[in-house]
């Protein structure tokens, strides 16, 4: 009998054994159930789908102790370091909220120039030059609504987009779109406005395609608008996003300010701990995108740049007149320019006003609402101080023709 309890008693330890070796520790499970509900919901946008491949945000970075250490001892925002290190906190964390959610676009025939009409046309028309590189831009516009959540195929093609003489490192067409206002008797302000310097702030590339839309319904505009969506295709649509061009170089840490070749890679190196996203490049104006930039503002000489970024929820402003206080829910917060920056040498060194808008989400886009009444904001802005730059601009250069 005694044997017979002994002989249960071991049975029994033996099964306990087993299913501890089976099931998995209770906590344990919690814990992974908990960090996949995490990911799916920091993942989810408009369409409800969740991303293929969440970023999981790590530890924060030594730039919030260095803002708090800046800021506690009263130093200028203007100082480098401040401002870096408040773009640090985003990058300390990988922080991309993904709106590139693989969705089936709606296939729709782009819109089709008669051959007769490209017969015709000299070489170098506008016609002739949206047939050549049809094809290209077709190709720009399924990348595009394949990898943006909230900016379809048709989303796309329906503005149109033009060739604008340029291409990526990788060559992906660089396209621009203009709107013309109907003649005026009054010197036209031209205004140039671009979204996706950086691929990985999603929001700033939507946001141009639903601005566009706006525009294409007002009559209003007194501008000469030229919009460029996607300045960095290759950082967004080369694999997961990011926020360099295929080189590895940060565009916004690119341009030829007159402060590039004495300090852009020693603050690079300081400032950021030689952080590969922040890289300046081996020279200045070194990329082609950053090039295609350059020629562009030469080119169209606009009296006001609106760049658009995201996550950081502010209005940044550099240039020569008084800037807005605030757009939509964006307040005015400067942060002061970096070696390379299109604040630096477009505000600073060409005197042209650079308004930065920096969206609260890198991918989450704002409501409805909100976008309408952003562009309500600026467009009123604009009204209030572009027409005094453009007859500034243009008595500049009667004087310089006489």
């Amino acid at each position: 009998m005694r044997l017979l309890w002994k002989s249960a008693c071991c049975l029994a330890i033996i099964s306990l054994s087993a299913c501890q070796l089976i099931l998995p520790d209770v906590s344990e499970q919690t814990a992974q159930e908990a960090a996949v509900e995490t990911e799916v919901q920091a993942a989810v946008f408009n369409t409800g789908q969740p991303d293929v491949a969440p970023v999981v945000a790590e530890e924060p970075s030594v730039a919030e102790t260095i803002l708090v250490e800046a800021t506690s001892a009263e130093t200028s925002v203007t100082e480098p370091a401040i401002a870096e290190a408040i773009t640090e906190e985003y990058d300390a964390a990988e922080k991309v909220e993904s709106d590139t959610f693989v969705v089936e676009p709606d296939v729709a025939e782009p819109e089709k120039i008669s051959p007769a009409i490209v017969a015709s046309a000299p070489v170098g028309s506008p016609a002739a030059t949206a047939s050549a590189y049809q094809s290209e831009l077709q190709q720009l516009c399924h990348e595009i609504g394949s990898k943006l959540g909230s900016v379809s195929l048709n989303d796309c093609l329906r503005h149109n987009l033009q060739y604008a003489a340029g291409f990526s490192v990788n060559k992906r067409i660089l396209a621009s779109r203009e709107f013309i206002p109907s003649a005026s008797e009054q010197p036209v302000s031209r205004i140039l406005i671009m979204g996706g310097i950086h691929g990985d702030e999603y929001s700033s590339i939507s946001i141009m395609f639903k601005w566009m839309d706006i525009l294409a319904k007002q009559s209003d505009s007194q501008f000469h608008w030229r919009f460029l969506p996607l300045v960095n295709p290759d950082g967004l649509l080369d694999g997961r996003g990011k926020r360099q061009n295929a080189n590895g170089v940060d565009l916004n840490r690119n341009f030829p300010s007159a402060d590039w070749e004495a300090t852009a890679i020693e603050t690079w190196k300081k400032s950021t701990g030689s952080n590969p996203r922040r890289f300046p490049g081996s020279t200045a104006a070194s990329e082609p995108e950053t090039q295609w930039l350059i020629k562009q503002i030469e080119d169209f000489d606009p009296v006001i740049i609106v760049s658009v970024h995201a996550p950081h929820d502010l209005l940044d402003f550099d240039g020569p007149i008084e800037p807005p206080r605030r757009i939509g829910q964006l307040y005015l917060h400067q942060l002061g320019v970096y070696p390379g920056s299109l604040g630096n040498w477009g505000g600073l060194d060409l005197g042209i006003p650079v308004v930065t808008l920096e969206l609260p989400s890198a991918g989450i886009m704002p409501s409805k609402e909100q976008i309408q009444i952003m562009w309500d904001d600026l467009h009123n802005w604009l009204n209030a101080n572009a027409p005094e730059l453009t007859a500034a601009q243009s008595k500049r250069e009667n004087i310089a023709a006489d």
